[in-house]
């Protein structure tokens, strides 16, 4: 006798069955009933199926996740999704590690959620799911979310999401100190996934982390989570929907992490949403900038900020950067919170588009030269002193800049490490390691990203080239650590405390094993920092336009080189302050000048 399973979608997706074996795809929130038969299934599947459909309740949350939401030290937000309902879901909450279902019969604490109504596109084409669900198919669903406060310091408490006879399976969590201490946390950027063989890649990147940092206090995450963006505002609407399936992977395949640490996310380009603000309806994170703000962001939460130990971090949206007074109110935004916590070391500004990258997919964008002008010079008065990046999926360590200069700061890099000639794919600079002192500039750090798209370094003739487009006068100078493309996913450890920022970046391979990539130290130090930066603007090439000899002004040349705008070295002289460009063609070139241990670079027409 053939044996065969009613089973219920909508109450299956509640009951997780996205973590099934691979090949076996999530199931929607929508009501249907399908006829599984055994004999179509591995045991162990089958197995889980049956599992899976006694403990079926289409109440059950899924896409859990915890957000810092003000003092992480006293307060933390929950977001999870259910089926739709009219009913609120709540946190409960046990001052326990490791609690039981039977702790929470006892004393706990409860908060209610407050609940949205949320219909989004579920899946697209690129998701290669073969579920008979049609792409551009809405699926209705109920975004809860809580705010818990008054919470003890220091203290670990295990919790669970729902409501009675739907609970959510139990996590667990630690409150900041409320002091000064050392901590960690994993930095990790663009997980960026489409379809499964993608997920599966970031997934083992982001439990390898888990297990190499089992004490991180929180996953800075600095966007593109996912790969589908519905951000243009146009009349296609193929192009104004983005993929909810995608957000389900990301959290139901990571879902055990998600349930022991909180998240820190910031806004990626590719989670931009017009219709269906995803990422707005996932997280549960600060949103006092837009309820203040004359210059909104197109989606709630995704400008905030926090202190942890001896650190502010300010979370920062570049993503509507041209909408009318938007930097104007970010950069009052921004003294606010310096102004607030003056007594506190590092301040770390944290965002998903660069505002320095040797990538050359983003080197050249128009929206990166926008940032760096209107940001740079609130940066320098701030004294920002770690940037960390998403976007370009490399690997690299620029700076500390003097950032109204876009020079590199003098005398504050000291033990890089020079493991090999300059050119290689992984490592274009031939350095690693290094202790950087960020007290006159700031470090842009990039640990290239923890998903499977990766992005190509550029070199320095191709930085040359391209002056014209990003206006960086000694781009290939900045490059001051190890940079290039790692090739495998990655993640970071990143260790606080008052005297130093360690950071140790690791790479994942197929069997999800870490291996050490690179390590550096950030300090902030009086005793080695000097003000002095790189004196571009004292030298002069003349005349310009030039039609024989080009005349050096300003420093005594040890070398001059001249290349085309297509990064072609075409003209060098040594000791010597002029140089005969006669037999060049006409046209535009770069004037790159070697002189007193310092770089400067220039433009020149040759008539």
């Amino acid at each position: 006798m053939k044996k065969s399973l009613l089973l219920n979608v909508q109450s299956l997706v509640a009951a997780a069955l996205v973590s099934l074996t691979a090949g076996v795809q999530p199931l929607s929130a929508q009501e249907t009933t399908l006829t599984l038969n055994k004999a179509d299934f591995s045991v162990p599947t089958w197995t889980k199926l049956l599992r899976a459909s006694k403990a079926a309740d289409g109440k059950l949350p899924y896409s859990i996740n915890m957000t810092i939401n003000g003092d992480p030290s006293s307060q933390l937000g929950f977001a999870w999704f259910t089926n739709p309902t009219s009913e609120k879901g709540m946190v409960q909450i046990v001052k326990k590690a490791n609690a039981t279902e039977k702790d929470f019969e006892g004393s706990i604490i409860t908060q209610d959620a407050t609940i949205e109504h949320v219909s989004v596109n579920y899946l697209v084409d690129a998701n290669k799911v073969d579920a008979g669900i049609e792409s551009k198919t809405d699926m209705a669903y109920t975004s809860h979310k809580a705010l818990v406060d008054k919470l003890s310091p220091g203290t670990t408490y295990s919790f669970r999401v729902g409501m009675p006879g739907a609970w959510s399976e139990i996590g667990s969590f630690t409150t900041a100190k409320n002091d000064k201490s050392a901590y960690s946390f994993i930095y990790i950027t663009d997980t960026q996934a489409q379809y499964d063989e993608m997920f599966d890649v970031s997934q083992k990147t982001i439990h390898a982390a888990q297990r190499l940092v089992p004490d991180a206090q929180f996953v800075l995450c600095n966007g593109d989570f996912v790969e589908t963006t519905g951000a243009t505002k146009t009349a296609d609407v193929d192009k104004n929907f983005s993929s909810e399936w995608e957000w389900e992977q990301w959290f139901s395949t990571m879902q055990d992490v998600w349930m022991q640490k909180p998240l820190v996310p910031a806004q990626g380009n590719h989670d931009r949403s017009v219709r269906d603000s995803n990422f707005a309806k996932h997280f549960n994170t600060d949103n006092s900038f837009n309820e203040n703000s004359s210059a909104k962001t197109a989606m709630d939460g995704t400008i905030y900020s926090f202190v942890y130990g001896d650190a502010l971090f300010m979370v920062i949206n570049y993503e509507d950067y041209s909408a009318e007074g938007y930097f104007d109110e970010l950069k009052a935004w921004m003294r606010k919170q310096v102004d607030a916590h003056k007594d506190v070391k590092w301040r770390i500004a944290t965002y998903h588009k660069n505002m320095f990258t040797g990538s050359n997919s983003h080197q050249d964008d128009a929206d990166g030269k926008a940032v760096r002008a209107a940001m740079l010079p609130i940066f320098d008065e701030l004294k920002i002193d770690l940037a960390l990046q998403g976007h370009d999926h490399i690997y690299e360590v620029i700076g500390p800049v003097s950032n109204t200069a876009k020079t590199l700061v003098a005398d504050a890099v000291q033990n890089v490490e020079v493991v090999g000639q300059p050119g290689a794919r992984e490592n274009m600079t031939g350095k690693k390691g290094g202790v950087f002192n960020v007290k006159d500039g700031t470090l842009y750090f990039l640990n290239n990203s923890a998903g499977k798209k990766k992005y190509e370094p550029r070199n320095e003739a191709a930085m040359i080239a391209s002056l014209d487009k990003h206006e960086v006068a000694n781009y290939w100078g900045l490059f001051s650590g190890k940079f290039g493309q790692t090739g495998e996913p990655t993640f970071s450890r990143v260790n606080m405390s008052t005297d130093k920022i360690e950071i140790e970046t690791y790479t994942v391979n197929d069997l999800g094993e870490p291996s050490l990539f690179d390590s550096f130290t950030v300090v902030k130090d009086d005793a080695t920092a000097n003000t002095s930066v790189l004196k571009s603007a004292q030298v002069t090439v003349a005349p310009n336009p030039a039609s024989d000899v080009i005349r050096i002004d300003g420093v005594i040349a040890d070398k001059v080189e001249i290349f085309s705008m297509n990064g072609d070295l075409v003209k060098v002289a040594r000791n010597s302050n002029e140089v005969n460009v006669s037999s060049l063609a006409t046209g535009m070139y770069v004037v790159k000048i070697t002189a007193e241990n310092d770089l400067f670079f220039s433009k020149v027409m040759k008539k």
